[in-house]
């Protein structure tokens, strides 16, 4: 489902390529280009659910991986 209005202040959304943050296990995760709905007043961002899926397998490996 695509998300047209801010649930944070109602805003209108649009898809914008934008850089996300991820603090897990005592770690910073950076991802660039991710693809999120933007509010055009408020700016925040949205990422879908698989989008957020996907990242937190990909840490979860990452962290695995660097402990073995």
């Amino acid at each position: 489902m695509i998300m047209n209005k801010c649930a944070i202040c109602d805003g209108k959304t649009e898809n914008k390529l934008v850089s996300v943050t991820f603090e897990r296990y005592g770690q910073k995760f950076v991802y660039n280009g991710i693809k999120a709905r933007v509010c055009e007043n408020c700016g925040e961002e949205f990422l879908d659910g698989p989008t957020i899926i996907n990242i937190e397998r990909e840490i979860r490996e990452r962290v695995v991986e660097k402990a073995a």
